[in-house]
């Protein structure tokens, strides 16, 4: 019988994994708090998180910028993540003005997310302000323009989407009791749990696919990827965390379909009206999503000659460093579930 050869872990490979379980750990005791609270308490954590990440796209190509380079980032990347929530509340408001039932207006969270939005009118003008800098100023180049413009979007749209899997199935079960003519009124088992259900299933696909990567790669892996961009990635942890990642994240949602808790009303498993294809889709789609946020983020690294965005995580690196498979496929989560409960109408 062939015996499986595994590659000789040594100090500091140990070193660095005991280093990543510990912050690993860490991470996890902060999050699920935030997490299976949701609300305000989620918002609040994501907003922590967002104010490092603007600060490491700053810093990322080692050169001293203007203040108002910080400032003017600092600026649309909140919009780009929170314009939508204040212009929907505001407009709510008013519209209860007029009817003279202003009494009824409470600011929400959960009731606007019901798709990824995100104005084209900043976007216009995130790129008209890096261009007009670099044409004033010279130490201002178009490689500084294509960045800021590009990782502003993506890191607007990305943290907007974490906002949206948690808040999410608030909309779709409303959704869902507006159709059937009665008033959604969640209670404490669909607020704490039955919402995380969608979040829980992301993470997991997401970060089971990295860690089996890792573990499966390192033990077991011989040929690599990509050197030029990741020269520590191996087809043997790719396929790894691939299957690890969907079939452990897929297990999870089946069994909470079948104890009464579906991911999505339009996601659903077991019982009626099932849709089953489109979760498992999404398990075993998810990893390769992450892989290709993952990848891209290494690109960027590897542009600008560095090792890590930041070392607030220590030998994790910096936020971005974490979340940077988790901001790809929480954005392709949110546009795919989007499609799917507008029953892919591209017009919806």
């Amino acid at each position: 019988m062939h015996k499986i050869e595994t590659n000789e872990l040594d100090d500091k490979k140990k070193a660095s994994l005991r280093n990543r379980l510990i912050v690993a750990g860490a991470l996890i005791a902060l999050a699920l708090p935030a997490i299976i609270l949701g609300g305000w308490f989620w918002f609040a954590f994501i907003s922590f998180f967002l104010i490092l990440a603007i600060i490491e796209i700053i810093r990322t190509p080692q050169k001293k910028y203007s203040a108002l380079i910080y400032i003017f980032t600092f600026v649309i990347v909140m919009s780009f993540v929170y314009w939508f929530l204040v212009k929907y509340n505001v407009q709510r408001y008013r519209d209860l003005l007029l009817e003279g039932r202003k009494e009824a207006w409470s600011f929400s969270l959960e009731n606007w997310y019901s798709a990824l939005t995100i104005s084209v009118y900043g976007i216009a003008l995130s790129f008209g302000f890096y261009c007009l800098f670099a044409i004033i100023h010279k130490d201002f180049n178009w490689n500084d323009v294509i960045y800021f413009f590009t990782m502003t979007i993506v890191i607007g749209v990305g943290f907007q989407s974490f906002l949206f899997i948690r808040y999410f199935p608030f909309a779709a079960q409303a959704n869902l009791a507006e159709a059937n003519g009665v008033e959604f009124q969640p209670d404490n088992t669909f607020r704490y749990w039955g919402s995380l259900i969608l979040p829980i299933f992301i993470i997991l696909a997401t970060y089971l696919n990295d860690s089996g990567a890792y573990f499966v790669g390192m033990l077991f892996g011989k040929h690599h990827m990509n050197e030029r961009i990741s020269p520590n990635k191996t087809w043997e942890g790719f396929f790894g965390g691939w299957i690890i990642g969907g079939l452990l994240s897929l297990t999870f949602v089946m069994i909470c379909d079948a104890c009464g808790f579906p991911m999505l009303p339009s996601m659903r498993i077991f019982g009626e009206n099932t849709a089953w294809w489109w979760p498992t889709i999404l398990a075993f789609s998810l990893p390769l999503i992450g892989d290709i946020g993952d990848f891209t983020f290494s690109l960027i690294k590897r542009h600008y000659g560095i090792k890590d965005y930041g070392k607030g995580l220590g030998a994790m690196g910096g936020i971005l460093d974490r979340a940077d498979s988790l901001l790809f496929c929480c954005i392709y989560a949110s546009v795919f579930i989007v499609f799917v409960n507008a029953g892919w109408n591209f017009f919806a």
